[in-house]
Order: structure tokens, then C-alpha cells, then sequence
């Protein structure tokens, strides 16, 4: 009885070890396998399609994916950035203006004997401030020019993600209020006419923005006097300009008083004859 125990024991141990050895035979393949299969998707990464480098030599295929909503959302994260970039400019300059007038304000100033003195100190506190303000909104417009050149790249291709993104609409318009209020500034009346002319298109409150027209009206004005001064400019192209400017001030004027208030009629008045005057020129010529 106790042989025959040992011996069904002693097959039991044979059994078990036989298990064990096919085991891990077997799993030792199947590790063998993982490794090869993880060292062909290695090889067929290096070696096959690489379309993480992919960089399509027909623009027609690289411009696909600017119809892409995500394409469009990032880049209008990336205007906001430039934005955000230019307003931070703006905003520590007016922290340093301020500085400025306030030790002005603060200082005793005990070696000034004569009233030139005092005169030549606020001249020279008046150009630092100047100095700092140019400087400051020179470099803002190199953001919100990218900023506007990158919203133009998104209208071109997507106007499904425009119509449904309400908040695109609220940061053009603050957009480009603050582009033409810098351009104007810095007396860079030219450029803030297109922009503007793009401003009071975008809704119904922004074409009744009286703002824009004035700022229209002064740019126009400028432009034309530009042209009436220069050489090889046509008389029609100063005309088109003079009746611009006098459109966008009556139109400035109406939102701003109304269209029975003595402004309007005063400014219609002044309008008119500068028309007339222009049309017996063109008379005599």
C-alpha cells in the first residue's frame, strides 16, 4: 500500500514538472513573439509611412486642413495670445507714464530759480512720455497685425466655426478697435481705412458705431489732403476721398445728435458747400 502511494505520488511530481517545463516553454515563446512583433512595429515605424514627418509638396493637399474646426480654433488662440501679448505692452506703458507724471507731481525741484527751468522740465517730462507711448504702441501693432492677419486666415477657409463660435465676433470687434485706435495715434491714418470699412460690416451694432465713422472721417480727411498736395495725383482720386470723408462725418454726426439736431444740419450745411465748391472747380477746369 505504502509503494503504491510513493509511486502515484512520485507521478504526480513527474506530471507537475512535465506541466511546469511546457509552461514556461510556452511562455518563453509567447515573450518571444511580443519581442518580435514590438521589434517589426519598431522596424515598419522607421521604415514605412513616416506621416508624423509627412509634409505635402501640393499646396492644395496642405491647405486641407485649414478646413479642419481644430485648425481654426487654435489659430484663434493663437490671435488671442498675439492680442494678449500687444494689451500687456499697452498696459505697462500707462503704469510707466503714470510713474513718470507722478514723481514729476512729488518732486520739490529746489534748483530751479527761473520759470525757463520749470518750462524746460515739463518739455522734457512732456517728450519721455511722448517717446514712451510711441515706442510701446510701435511694438503692440506688431502683435494685433498678426493677430488680424491670423483671423483673416481663419475666415478664409472656415466660416462654419466663425457662425457657430458666438465669442470670435466679440474679440474682432475688440480687435480691431484697438488696432485703429493705435494706427490713429501714431498718425497711421491709411492703414486704419480698411480695417474700419471691415469694422462697421461685421453686425448691425457696429454699424451704428458712431466711433468708427469718426475715425473714418478723420482718416479720410488726411488722405485727402495727402493726395491734393501730391504730384501725378488724378482730381477724381482726391474727389472719391473728399466725398468719403464728408460721408462718414454726416453719418458721425446723425448717430451722434440725430438726424434733426442743429449739428446735423450745421455740419450738412458745411458739407454741401465743400461739395459744390468742388463741382464749380471741376466746372472751370
Amino acid at each position: 500500500m505504502k509503494k503504491n502511494m510513493f509511486t502515484y505520488k512520485l507521478a504526480i511530481g513527474f506530471a507537475l514538472a512535465a506541466l511546469l517545463s511546457v509552461l514556461t516553454i510556452s511562455g518563453g515563446i509567447f515573450a518571444q513573439q511580443a519581442k518580435e512583433e514590438k521589434k517589426e512595429e519598431a522596424v515598419s515605424e522607421l521604415a514605412g509611412w513616416r506621416i508624423k514627418d509627412f509634409q505635402p509638396y501640393i499646396k492644395a493637399m496642405r491647405d486641407i486642413e485649414k478646413f479642419n474646426l481644430k485648425f481654426a480654433d487654435d489659430r484663434l488662440k493663437f490671435a488671442r495670445d498675439e492680442y494678449a501679448k500687444a494689451i500687456d505692452i499697452l498696459e505697462d506703458m500707462e503704469r510707466d507714464v503714470a510713474r513718470l507724471i507722478e514723481k514729476n507731481e512729488k518732486g520739490k525741484f529746489l534748483n530751479e530759480r527761473w520759470h525757463w527751468q520749470e518750462v524746460d522740465r515739463l518739455n522734457q517730462l512732456r517728450r519721455q512720455v511722448t517717446m514712451r507711448k510711441t515706442e510701446a504702441k510701435t511694438r503692440a501693432l506688431t502683435y494685433l497685425t498678426r493677430s488680424i492677419n491670423t483671423l483673416d486666415e481663419i475666415e478664409e477657409h472656415n466660416q462654419d466655426f466663425i457662425v457657430k463660435n458666438d465669442a470670435y465676433k466679440t474679440f474682432k470687434i475688440r480687435l480691431f478697435q484697438v488696432y485703429v485706435s493705435i494706427q490713429h495715434d501714431l498718425h497711421n491714418f491709411r492703414p486704419c481705412i480698411p480695417i474700419l470699412e471691415r469694422y462697421i460690416k461685421i453686425d448691425d451694432k457696429t454699424k451704428e458705431d458712431m466711433w468708427a465713422y469718426k475715425y473714418l472721417a478723420s482718416c479720410y480727411a488726411y488722405v485727402e489732403k495727402v493726395l491734393s498736395l501730391s504730384r501725378g495725383v488724378s482730381e477724381d482720386q482726391v474727389i472719391f476721398h473728399k466725398q468719403k470723408k464728408n460721408e462718414y462725418l454726416l453719418t458721425a454726426v446723425r448717430l451722434e445728435y440725430g438726424l434733426q439736431s442743429p449739428e446735423f444740419k450745421h455740419t450738412k450745411e458745411v458739407v454741401d458747400r465743400d461739395e459744390m465748391k468742388t463741382e464749380k472747380i471741376n466746372e472751370f477746369r
